[in-house]
C-alpha cells in the first residue's frame, strides 16, 4: 500500500523518509506500474478522448483546437491521465471505436455542423452514461452532461460596438462553410450590437475552409459585386488578417479607409501591420477546465456549475 501510495502521488502524512526510500528502490528497480494490471483491478481505463467533429483532415491545424487540447492534456497528464484525440465526420462518430467500444473514461467532444445535429450527437454520446464535456457549446441537461464556452456572443458585440464608435457603418463578416457554433454566436452578437444603428449594413461572407486563399478569394468577389465596406470583421484572425493583407494589397490604408478586426488572439495577430484589433480566448483554460471536470466526475462529483461560460476580453490594435 505505501509504494502504490508513491506511484499514485498519494503522500499523505507519509513521512519524508519513508517516501525517499521508495522512491529510490522504485529508482534502482526501474519499476513501472502495470497500466494494463491497474485499469483491471480499479475498473478504470486513466484515458480521456477528446473528438473533433470536423470533416477537415487538418483539424489540429486550428489555433483553438490545439491550444483546447493542450490546456486538456497538461491537466490530465499532471493526474496519471492519458488522452487519445481524433477528428472524425459526424456520420462515423457513432462508430467509431472510441464512442462504440468504451475504450476512454470520459470524452470531450468539439463539434461542427448543424445545431439540429449536434444536439442528436450528444444525447447519443451521453446515452451510455459516462462522462461527456462538450465545448463551444450549449450543451444539455442530461446528466452528466456538462458545457464549457467562452463568450464568443459577448466578445462579438463589444468588438462590433469598438467599430462602430471608429466610424464602422458597413460591416462584413467573414465565416467559413463548416458551422461551427462560436461562430454562429459571434454573428449574433455582431448582429445584436448593429441593431441599435440604423445606419449599418451587415452581410455573411462565406470564404471556404477559412484558409488564405480562399478567405481572399471570398472578399474579392464580395467587393466585386457589392463593393466596398467599411469594415471587415473575420471570424478569427486567420481570415482577418487575410483581409488585412488584402485590402493593403489593393492600396487602400487601414484603418482610415476600411476597418480590420479578427478574433481569438492566438500570436499571429501581433506580427501584423497595423496590429490585428482581436479578442483574446480563454482556450488553454478552458481545455484544463475540462479536465478538471471530467476528473470530478470520475469520481462521482457532478460540478455544480452544469455549463460555464468564459468571459473573453477585447484586444484594440491599429487595424481599427
Amino acid at each position: 500500500m505505501t509504494v502504490s501510495n508513491v506511484v499514485n502521488k498519494r503522500f499523505g502524512s507519509m513521512g519524508k523518509d519513508v517516501r525517499a526510500e521508495v522512491e529510490r528502490a522504485i529508482s534502482e528497480l526501474g519499476y513501472r506500474p502495470n497500466a494494463s494490471g491497474r485499469s483491471l483491478r480499479l475498473a478504470k481505463r486513466f484515458s480521456i478522448g477528446m473528438v473533433v467533429v470536423d470533416e477537415s483532415p487538418t483539424f489540429l491545424a486550428d489555433a483553438f483546437i490545439t491550444r483546447v487540447v493542450a490546456g486538456l492534456s497538461n491537466y490530465l497528464s499532471q493526474r496519471d491521465y492519458g488522452l487519445v484525440v481524433q477528428g472524425m465526420s459526424a456520420r462515423t462518430l457513432p462508430q467509431s471505436a472510441l464512442v462504440r467500444r468504451h475504450e476512454t473514461d470520459a470524452l470531450c467532444v468539439l463539434m461542427s455542423g448543424p445545431a439540429s445535429r449536434r444536439r442528436r450527437l450528444l444525447e447519443r454520446l451521453a446515452k451510455p452514461g459516462h462522462p461527456v464535456v462538450v465545448l463551444q457549446d450549449v450543451g444539455s441537461d442530461s446528466d452528466g452532461v456538462i458545457s464549457i464556452r467562452q463568450d464568443d456572443f459577448g466578445g462579438a458585440r463589444e468588438l462590433a460596438q469598438h467599430m462602430l464608435s471608429r466610424g464602422g457603418r458597413d460591416f462584413v463578416f467573414m465565416a467559413p462553410d463548416v458551422e461551427w457554433p462560436a461562430i454562429e454566436q459571434r454573428i449574433a452578437g455582431v448582429t445584436s450590437a448593429l441593431q441599435g444603428d440604423a445606419r449599418s449594413t451587415f452581410a455573411v461572407v462565406n470564404c471556404a475552409d477559412g484558409g488564405f486563399s480562399d478567405s481572399q478569394a471570398a472578399i474579392a468577389r464580395y467587393v466585386a459585386q457589392s463593393g466596398w465596406p467599411n469594415a471587415i470583421m473575420g471570424g478569427n484572425d486567420q481570415m482577418g488578417i487575410s483581409a488585412l493583407k488584402w485590402v493593403i494589397d489593393q492600396g487602400l490604408r487601414v484603418p482610415e479607409d476600411i476597418l480590420v478586426s479578427g478574433f481569438n488572439a492566438f500570436d499571429t495577430w501581433q506580427y501584423t501591420q497595423p496590429m490585428l484589433t482581436t479578442v483574446i480566448s480563454p482556450a488553454y483554460e478552458m481545455g484544463a477546465s475540462a479536465g478538471a471536470a471530467i476528473l470530478d466526475m470520475l469520481e462521482g462529483n457532478l460540478p455544480s456549475e452544469r455549463h460555464r461560460l468564459f468571459p473573453v476580453k477585447l484586444q484594440p490594435g491599429g487595424s481599427t
